[in-house]
């Protein structure tokens, strides 16, 4: 059974949230400065750090976050310091039409980790749907997420592998793989159990 990810944020029950950036999305965006231009999205923003960061390194990117919880996007739009951060309550897996095939690139970080892995294949058609042709898709997934963790083995977060990577994202040739990076930076205690992965979208359609 999925978490009442709302009610979640109403607690203030969120150890997800470490209250900053992800630190291998900044030193990516440090050591690729103009490159994560036109429209981002962002799935399952939470609080917002990841947004801002984008807007803040990236002037000419129009990153969006979204985030299926009511509270989590009120609290995006009260802590909005940047004019080109934008947050829409929004379901990953039923994008209004204003969103597809718009995005430049989408940022990954706490969303596939988050979700059942029953639904990672209807992840990746959802990702790939919101892409432009040849948009990127940049993400930071989980190999391990439970060491040194006494939280069910059962997630979430829910672990992968880059088997299971490759397998549902080079399905039917909608991606490719760009670049496989082990971040240069992370989370106190995340080393070694994170993977950086830059994809690109195919020509074809979903």
């Amino acid at each position: 059974m999925q978490p009442d990810w709302d009610e979640r944020y109403r607690q203030g029950d969120t150890p997800w949230d470490k209250g900053r950036a992800s630190p291998a999305l900044i030193a990516w965006l440090e050591d690729n400065q103009g490159r994560m231009t036109g429209c981002v999205l962002v799935p399952g923003c939470g609080t917002g750090h990841d947004v801002r960061a984008i807007a803040s390194a990236e002037p000419t990117s129009f990153p969006v976050g979204i985030d299926i919880s009511k509270t989590a996007i009120e609290q995006c739009r009260h802590n909005k310091v940047q004019e080109n951060e934008r947050y829409q309550e929004e379901n990953l897996f039923s994008l209004p039409k204003t969103f597809l095939t718009t995005c430049d690139w989408l940022w990954e970080h706490t969303c596939f980790c988050a979700i059942d892995p029953k639904e990672r294949p209807a992840y990746v058609s959802a990702v790939a749907a919101s892409l432009k042709p040849e948009g990127f898709l940049l993400g930071i997934f989980y190999l391990n997420p439970q060491r040194n963790d006494t939280r069910a083995a059962s997630g979430p977060p829910h672990g992968t592998t880059i088997q299971e990577l490759e397998s549902l994202f080079l399905t039917d040739g909608v991606f490719s793989f760009m670049e496989t990076i082990m971040p240069r930076d992370c989370y106190p205690e995340r080393e070694g159990r994170e993977q950086l992965l830059l994809l690109r979208r195919t020509k074809k359609l979903v």
